[in-house]
């Protein structure tokens, strides 16, 4: 039976809280807190790969928020050894300022404000599809993976609430065939607050050890596809779908092996989850070295995540994720803000 490693002030749990959640195209819309808890970012993020063999990390924010208020891109195509910084595919492009997101049919949709200079963006996404446009660069679309999926960290003063919702991705990027996975997810602090900024109360703990959205299609059809955070104390939990079943469980430990050759990104990560295990390979080119620079400062790493020993073959996968080795590599009894 777990026990906890640390006693803490009134209110702070040092848990979290996960499991799934019915789309709605009403809820994306809405202005709502939860929790006490407001909107704070909407990050729409993705790997897909080119028929050309690159591969590429998009981000949009389209809600508006500061932080990446632009189009970023990060791809093999500059070094072809990690993904970096692309900035010519995105000087053009508009930002996400003034943009608010509106009911058009049974779609949310979000699209460059008018005004706002650069090439136009839309993202329409409801509670089956999505479809992101970038003007003269991609056109990006897919099926939900569903059902949603949804964390929640309560705190004395402060907190996290996310939500997610995962697509699989094809279409064109610069005219050549591409696939991949996106999330679009809406993430919800107390006021003011930011991840890995401000009251972001995992990040300003050094909590957590390893933390990821990832997704792997297999080529019988079938796919998995959720969210791993593991950490201090009793910090972490896994979440994952297969398109009908959720699992959820707090039931989850792990073991973080260092590159020793690229330091500070990870070797291979090994999970157990309710006694089943786990693993995640780094892509040889998913490293994000550039990413540690800006935002959000942690070691970004793209790979595969499947269970040991899974004999399906992987038809396409992505795992955007990062580990904090500097955090420790396993999991410590206590938080070590709270030793």
């Amino acid at each position: 039976m777990p026990k906890l490693g640390g006693v803490y002030a009134r209110g702070d749990f040092f848990q979290q809280l996960a499991g799934a959640h019915k789309p709605s195209v009403d809820d994306m819309l809405s202005d709502r807190g939860y929790f006490g808890l407001d909107l704070s970012i909407i990050p729409l993020y993705d790997n897909i790969r080119t028929e050309d063999g690159q591969m590429y990390e998009l981000l949009r924010n389209p809600g508006g928020n500061a932080i990446y208020s632009g189009l970023v891109i990060q791809d093999t195509t500059l070094d072809g050894k990690n993904l970096m910084f692309n900035a010519d595919l995105t000087k053009d492009c508009a930002t996400s300022e003034g943009s608010v997101g509106v009911r058009e049919g049974n779609e949310a949709v979000w699209r460059s404000a008018p005004g706002i200079p650069g090439k136009a963006f839309e993202i329409r996404v409801s509670e089956d599809h999505i479809k992101w446009i970038e003007d003269g660069l991609f056109c990006l679309e897919g099926p939900m993976i569903k059902p949603g999926l949804h964390w929640y960290l309560p705190a004395r003063d402060d907190g996290t609430y996310y939500v997610s919702h995962m697509f699989e991705l094809s279409g064109e990027f610069q005219g050549v065939k591409a696939r991949g996975f996106v999330a679009f997810d809406q993430v919800y602090m107390a006021k003011g607050g930011c991840l890995y900024q401000n009251r972001d109360v995992m990040m300003q703990n050094y909590g957590h050890i390893m933390w990821y959205t990832w997704a792997t299609k297999y080529k019988d059809g079938s796919i998995d596809a959720g969210h791993f955070i593991f950490g201090h104390d009793r910090l972490g939990f896994a979440v994952f779908t297969d398109g009908n079943t959720v699992t959820a469980t707090q039931n989850i430990e792990s073991v973080v092996t260092p590159d020793p050759d690229h330091p500070p990104f990870a070797q291979y990560i090994r999970l157990k989850i309710d006694g089943e295990e786990w693993e995640f390979t780094p892509d040889p080119r998913g490293k994000m070295p550039a990413m540690l620079q800006k935002y959000p400062p942690t070691p970004q790493q793209e790979g595969l995540w499947k269970r040991v020993g899974d004999t399906r073959e992987v038809d396409s996968y992505w795992a955007w994720g990062e580990t904090e080795t500097k955090n420790g590599c396993t999991r410590q009894s206590k938080l070590p803000t709270r030793r």
